[in-house]
């Protein structure tokens, strides 16, 4: 109780320092509080120091807005020798490979395979069109054009590449190296002359890891 009762004299005190009384019945029991003591008691004035932080000062609309965090570099740090790669996906199937430029060409790729709802047999061969996609029945004309791509339920689409890092390029470089080698073991001397090129190359790249 006594805890209780100094704790909140502090509370109501300054924000600095209070001065609160000290009393000492006949009993030798202490008390603190904030006006003099009954008569008889012992008393002393006791100076306690309020030691808890003030609150921060709202900000004015002048204060200049905190200094926003410094943007990471785009750009993956590679070490000396490593080359630089990217990491691929396709996008029908999220399988991933390494190009060593990041340059992807659109191509065009069943709609089906990305999720879309294709064409019925109606649809697709037209009101007079029944039986075409039998074997034998009529022979159906191939265009090859792009437009006939697209009407054929064709969509065009990109591989994204993103920057490979450090590990997972130098990863990917020793299972090619890997590769390469058991190749070359067993490889005819015209072979050979393919793939020792290729493993002179990867064991260069393969210095920086």
């Amino acid at each position: 109780m006594r805890s209780v009762i100094l704790a909140g004299l502090i509370a109501c005190g300054s924000s600095h320092a209070a001065e609160v009384y000290k009393c000492i019945n006949a009993t030798g029991i202490p008390a603190f509080q904030d006006h003099p003591c009954a008569n008889g008691d012992q008393e002393s004035k006791v100076h306690i120091v309020n030691t808890s932080a003030a609150p921060a000062a709202p900000a004015s609309d002048d204060s200049p807005a905190p200094a926003e965090p410094a943007l990471a570099p785009s750009r993956v740090q590679m070490k000396a020798g490593t080359p630089s790669m990217w990491l691929c996906v396709r996008p029908e199937d999220g399988s991933q490979y390494m190009s060593r430029d990041g340059v992807s060409q659109p191509r065009m790729v069943p709609a089906g395979v990305l999720g879309i709802p294709g064409k019925n047999l109606a649809q697709a061969y037209g009101p007079n069109g029944i039986g075409v996609s039998a074997p034998g029945v009529r022979t159906v004309p191939i265009d090859r054009s792009a437009q006939a791509a697209v009407a054929g339920d064709y969509v065009a689409v990109q591989d994204q590449c993103s920057q490979a890092s450090h590990g997972q390029v130098c990863t990917y470089l020793q299972k090619q190296y890997d590769d390469v080698h058991q190749k070359l073991k067993r490889a005819f001397k015209d072979e050979q002359a393919v793939l020792q090129p290729q493993e002179d190359q990867l064991l260069k790249d393969l210095g920086g890891c």
